[in-house]
Formats: C-alpha cells, sequence, structure tokens
C-alpha cells in the first residue's frame, strides 16, 4: 500500500470515528425524534375559542371568552394549592392540616389574546409521531407537568403537557385522541402557568396618550376639560385657554392618573363604594373613560380600599392605596 492511500484510508477511518462519538453524545443530549415535519395540530380561528383551561402540577387556569362593543376581553381564574402551614417543632404534635386551595379572579385582554392566538389554529413546530410508552419518560410525557383544554368552534381538544425541550423553551405535548406527538411553541404554556404575573390585565387602556386630544374631568360636582397641546412628537397637557403652554399641574396629575394599575379585580362592584373621580377621554370620538372610587374603612383593623374601572379592565380592579390617595388630595388644585 502506497504512503498516500494509506494516509486517505487512515483520515477515513478517523473521521467515522469522530462521526460515530458525536452521534452517541447527541443521542445522551436529546430524544432522539421519529420524525420531524411541521404539522397543525388542529384548525380554527380565535373568535372559534370559547374557553381554554391549563392544569397543572399545583394550579388551574381557566380563561372564558367574552365580548362587548369594544372588542373581545376574557374572564380568567386561577385556583392554586395553598402553601401548608409550618411544621412545628414538637415531634409530638400532629402533621399540619391540608392548606386548601385559593381562587383568583381577573381580566385579561392584551396578553390573552395572543395566547389564544397561537392556539387557534395550533401550529406545532415539529410532529414526532406517536412515540412507544417505552420513550415516554425521554419527553416528559411519563409523568406529564399538566394538560391544556382549549373549546374551539364547539368542540373540546386537549393536549398532555410533557417535558420542555433541550436548551430550548418549546414544550413537547401529546394529543391523546390520536396519540400523536408534537414540538410546540411554549409560550403559551408559560404564559398560562405565570398566569398572576403574565395574564393579569395592567393596562388601563388600549391606546396611548399621545393619542388622546382632549380630556374632562369630574369630581365632587365640579368638572374641567384640558386639552393635548404643542407640535407632534412632543405633546404635552394644556388648559384650553391657553393650549400652546403646558400645564404642570395638570401633566403631573395625568401621570399619576397612569400610575393606578389594577392589582386585584371584583367580579362584583365593591360595597359601599365613593365617587373620587372620573376622566373621559376623547379624540374627537369618544376613547374611554376612568373611574375612581373609594370604599372606607369599616372597622378600626381595616383600611380604606381604592379600585379603578375603564373600558378596558370592564371591572373594578383594586389600585395601590397611596397613589390613590395622592390622586384623591391634588383633585383641589386640579379642579379649582
Amino acid at each position: 500500500m502506497s504512503v498516500g492511500r494509506g494516509l486517505f484510508v487512515h483520515v477515513g477511518l478517523f473521521v467515522l470515528a469522530s462521526a460515530s462519538a458525536v452521534a452517541v453524545w447527541t443521542r445522551d443530549e436529546q430524544p432522539k425524534a421519529l420524525v420531524q415535519t411541521e404539522a397543525t395540530v388542529w384548525s380554527g380561528r380565535p373568535a372559534d375559542v370559547a374557553k381554554v383551561v391549563f392544569e397543572g402540577k399545583n394550579r388551574k387556569v381557566a380563561l372564558e371568552t367574552k365580548s362587548d362593543k369594544l372588542g373581545v376581553y376574557y374572564l380568567g381564574t386561577l385556583e392554586r394549592e395553598a402553601a401548608p402551614p409550618p411544621a412545628t417543632p414538637d415531634a409530638g404534635a400532629p402533621p399540619p392540616a391540608p392548606a386548601g386551595k385559593t381562587k383568583t379572579d381577573f381580566v385579561s385582554v392584551g396578553v390573552a389574546q395572543k395566547l389564544v392566538e397561537s392556539l387557534a389554529p395550533l401550529k406545532a413546530l415539529r410532529a414526532l409521531g406517536r412515540i412507544p410508552d417505552d420513550r415516554a419518560a425521554e419527553f416528559g410525557l411519563a409523568e406529564p407537568d399538566g394538560t391544556l383544554t382549549i373549546t374551539i368552534g364547539g368542540a373540546e381538544r386537549k393536549l398532555v403537557l410533557g417535558g420542555t425541550t433541550p436548551g430550548g423553551g418549546d414544550r413537547y405535548v401529546r394529543e391523546p385522541q390520536s396519540g400523536e406527538t408534537y414540538v410546540i411553541d411554549g409560550s403559551a404554556v408559560r404564559d398560562l402557568d405565570t398566569a398572576e404575573s403574565r395574564l393579569v390585565e395592567r393596562e388601563l387602556h388600549g391606546w396611548k396618550e399621545a393619542e388622546v386630544s382632549t380630556a374632562e374631568l369630574n369630581a365632587g360636582g365640579k368638572k374641567r376639560q384640558i386639552v393635548r397641546g404643542g407640535p407632534e412628537g412632543k405633546r404635552f397637557w394644556a388648559d384650553p385657554a391657553a393650549a400652546d403652554q403646558k400645564d404642570e399641574t395638570a401633566a403631573n396629575f395625568m401621570a399619576k392618573l397612569d400610575r393606578l394599575r389594577p392589582t386585584d379585580y371584583v367580579m362584583t362592584e365593591p360595597a359601599g363604594k365613593q365617587d373620587v373621580l372620573r376622566v373621559d377621554y376623547a379624540a374627537g370620538a369618544s376613547l374611554g373613560f376612568l373611574e375612581v372610587v373609594r370604599v372606607p374603612a369599616t372597622d378600626p383593623l381595616s383600611t380604606v380600599e381604592y379600585f379603578v374601572r375603564t373600558e378596558r379592565t370592564r371591572l373594578y380592579a383594586k389600585v395601590p392605596r397611596q397613589t390613590a390617595e395622592q390622586v384623591e388630595q391634588d383633585l383641589g388644585s386640579i379642579l379649582k
């Protein structure tokens, strides 16, 4: 054998050995997919979705579609296992009682709409085929993280949620009806699993302040209109009689209103509420409104609470007391 031919043979053997080693290493790093093609798990339109339910290991989240003259919004519920009480140091004491569940109601608009759009139709990043039971653990399907059920077009569709893909946030899922396994974008599951931070609507309005032309403030029998003045890109709040001059008092007051971010929603009108302020926004036609109400303390141990309601929130929601108190205290300077 010539030296040149011997060299090529050795190089070839080295390449084959390296490829085998990489294949073994890759196999150990991630589950080997049986089939890898894009697919539609189910068809449908966002408008056809009536309900989305996520059930995890310690929580259940439901989004129910509602609509009014302004469009679609979602009423959500979050049920989760309450943290158990700490164990006592007394070894002879009985174990703590089960902690039970807590339930939180909320409104969701923007994030929930994007979530629903990602589910109807549901497109899979990859279709993996039917995974044998002896390989289910590789995909997190032997002990699933939960289920995702969507009611769409009057039919109920369900996914069993497996693990996340290696090095990414996508999710292995199995459709029980067909037995097919897919990889889907994990955003919807993450949003549902962290509903208290991701899905609860915090925005007061669906429009930006730059779109507003006028605002009418009404409190305690007094009214005042303020307008947006100044050039495009540098708009400010001003008095109609001096629309070319920024009104610092009005600007500061409106900035405080924007900080009244909803925290806890209530499904019914707060009992004993007292009107504090109503603001109507317009840009030729009506854009929306903001209501601020106060619920006085009912006993020496309770504190006053404040709630807001807007065209976007639909329902009343509690807001930080300190910020709301500042708004109420400033009414005397803005409504002279």
